[in-house]
This record gives structure tokens, C-alpha cells and sequence, in this order.
């Protein structure tokens, strides 16, 4: 019994880390379908979310088997209810992913306008702190978690701080005005994908120390 209990936990942690690959993946998608006419079509990025809620689908059953057969507490119990979690915010991230690339279309025609806003480094640090989460989940790292927190809050006031220039750059650049609503949001969608991956980042660390330090 205890044999086939760390086999369902080892296949938990193995999705997870799966999902993590796949949503890093729609993010690189987003990247080049903002910045390149390198990219696939819309329809290869919602095969790929498919899979990724496919997958969260999974995990969701395999977390009710083991509840159901093997009653876990304590630190199993921690682990368990943490990775149902982060599987649902990685679900998410997927989907705001998708929302962007859809959105690139009306912007991608732009870059001169893009450049000084700062979106691509905003990409980049989204899919670095993505790729870490992954490492971190994957080897109980909460020292790891704990940084990542911390850079999650620095590009979130990144993106904020994008956000509040191309405000203020509407009134006397025409050529901003005509992307500023789909820039806007797209710059607030990976605002909302950084919060995500601190909520994961936060999970990380309850599953290794039983500590909450959301607040904190």
C-alpha cells in the first residue's frame, strides 16, 4: 500500500512538472506571436491549452484516487492539497496566455511603438520565473520559492509601471493611441500571469516548510 502511495505522489509531482512545461511553452508562443511573424497559428496554440486542461483534468482525478484510497495527512496531506492548487493556477496561466496571443494580431504590426514599454523584457522575466517555479516544485526548493516571490513583486510593479507610461503617452503620441487598448491589456495579462506564479511560488514553500507567508 505504502509502495503504490509514493508511486501516486511521484506521478502527481510528474504532471505537475508537465504542466509547468506546457504553459512555459504557450507563454514562448505569446512572446512570438506579440513580437515575430514567427509563430503558430491560433489553432496550434489551443491544441496545446487543450492539452494543458486535459492535464489539470488529471490531476484533479489522481489527487480524489489517492484522497479516496490512501487518506493522507500531515505532509502528504500539505503536498497534495498545495499541487491541486498550483495545477488550477497553471491552468490559468495557460488560458490568459491564449488570451493574449489572440490579442497580438492588433499589435504585432508595432514594434517601434512596442520597444519602449519594455514588453519583451516583461515576456522574459514572466517565462524565466515560469521555468524556475518548475525547478522549485520539483525539488521541494522553498529557498528558491521565497526568491521567486520576490521577483514576482518586482514585475508586477514593472508592469504596472508600463502600464501607467503608455497612459500617460496617449495624449500626445497618436501612434500609441492606436494600440494603447491592446497593449494595455496585454501588459495587464502578464501582470495577472506574474500574480499567478506568486501564488504557486507562495504554495511551494507551504508544501515544504507548512508555513503561509502570503501577507507576510
Amino acid at each position: 500500500m505504502q509502495s503504490y502511495f509514493e508511486e501516486e505522489l511521484a506521478k502527481l509531482r510528474k504532471r505537475i512538472v508537465k504542466m509547468f512545461m506546457l504553459v512555459n511553452n504557450q507563454l514562448e508562443k505569446a512572446h512570438l506571436a506579440v513580437f515575430t511573424n514567427d509563430f503558430e497559428s491560433e489553432d496550434a496554440a489551443g491544441k496545446n491549452e487543450n492539452r494543458i486542461d486535459k492535464l489539470d483534468t488529471k490531476i484533479d482525478k489522481l489527487c480524489q484516487r489517492i484522497f479516496a484510497l490512501a487518506q493522507p495527512v500531515a505532509t502528504d496531506l500539505r503536498f497534495i492539497m498545495s499541487s491541486l492548487r498550483i495545477g488550477n493556477e497553471i491552468e490559468r496561466i495557460g488560458d490568459i496566455a491564449l488570451d493574449i496571443i489572440v490579442r497580438a494580431e492588433n499589435v504585432r504590426s508595432y514594434q517601434k511603438v512596442l520597444k519602449p514599454y519594455l514588453v519583451s523584457e516583461l515576456f522574459d522575466d514572466v517565462m524565466k520565473l515560469t521555468g524556475s517555479l518548475s525547478e522549485a516544485y520539483a525539488n521541494n526548493n522553498s529557498e528558491l520559492a521565497r526568491e521567486i516571490v520576490l521577483s514576482c513583486k518586482k514585475t508586477e510593479e514593472s508592469c504596472k509601471a508600463s502600464f501607467q507610461e503608455i497612459i500617460s503617452q496617449m495624449t500626445t503620441k497618436s501612434d500609441v493611441i492606436v494600440i494603447a487598448t491592446d497593449l494595455i491589456l496585454i501588459i495587464r495579462d502578464l501582470e495577472r500571469i506574474t500574480s499567478h506564479l506568486e501564488n504557486i511560488a507562495e504554495s511551494i514553500v507551504f508544501i515544504a516548510e507548512g508555513k503561509r507567508i502570503r501577507h507576510q
